[in-house]
């Protein structure tokens, strides 16, 4: 069953075949806070046995998802190792479920989809953007590094092309992000045409076909899945306690914007 509680940091719904999975944290921009990041991995999870088809992946308010959270990361910098170990372990479990959802996974991205952020709709089936949607990996700016979406993203661009957008993280439109392969699809409202595609691909597919050819699918491009996002949690933690992760961090919170690396 899809229920949501009162103070759900994710809102959970479902029309006919269609679930819709809204993260609800728009003051944060959605931002990954532990609680959302937990609440959506157990929702995508639990979903199959719901009786859906599929899981459309949206954002309340005015962004889909702006990345970390940068109060809890600064808070983290103070942790324990295994505690900074435990919270990225938790996003990558996140991201592990969707990629293994046999459920098709379509993200309505609208606003902003930077970062880890954008690794949520990166690791779904479909991306349908808004056309005012924007996207960026900021993750070096901050002194940070893209870790855990490194895993995943080349199922979308090569290897080459994500190091561009990595190592010099320029922000996208829509359309840019369309040409690039980021996204499959620009249209408005972004939910509505992904809620649209998910029932035109589940009135002309089975859903055993569509499991078992999204089951081999990952087995053939990501073979070492487990493996590579724990070595990539690792990294993950101990970049947090580097002094200029710290720096980046402080600075955005600060509100000075990115620090400038090279005087």
């Amino acid at each position: 069953m899809l229920a949501s509680s009162a103070m759900a940091a994710v809102n959970l719904s479902r029309t006919g075949p269609v679930a819709l999975f809204e993260l609800a944290r728009p003051e944060t921009g959605n931002a990954l806070e532990a609680a959302l990041v937990g609440e959506l991995r157990d929702a995508v999870e639990a979903a199959p046995a719901s009786g859906v088809r599929a899981i459309v992946l949206a954002g309340a308010g005015k962004h889909f998802c702006t990345g970390a959270n940068l109060k809890e990361l600064a808070q983290l910098n103070e942790a324990s190792e295994e505690e900074r170990l435990a919270d990225a372990a938790r996003l990558a479990a996140a991201y592990a479920a969707i990629l293994r959802s046999p459920l098709l996974t379509i993200a309505a991205v609208h606003g902003a989809a930077y970062g880890g952020g954008f690794g949520l709709a990166g690791a779904c089936d479909l991306v349908i953007a808004a056309p005012g949607a924007r996207f960026q990996f900021s993750e070096v700016r901050l002194g940070f590094v893209p870790a855990l979406i490194s895993v995943f993203l080349p199922r979308r661009l090569p290897a080459a092309r994500l190091a561009r957008y990595f190592l010099d993280p320029e922000p996208l439109d829509a359309a840019g992000a369309l040409a690039a392969g980021l996204v499959d699809e620009i249209a408005e409202p972004p939910r509505e045409r992904a809620r649209e595609r998910a029932l035109e691909i589940a009135r002309k597919s089975a859903p055993s076909a569509i499991a078992e050819t999204k089951r081999l699918l990952l087995a053939t491009t990501l073979p070492d899945l487990d493996a590579q996002l724990a070595l990539a949690a690792r990294l993950n933690a101990a970049q947090r306690s580097h002094p200029e992760c710290r720096r980046g961090i402080a600075s955005l919170l600060a509100g000075t914007g990115f620090p400038t690396w090279l005087e």
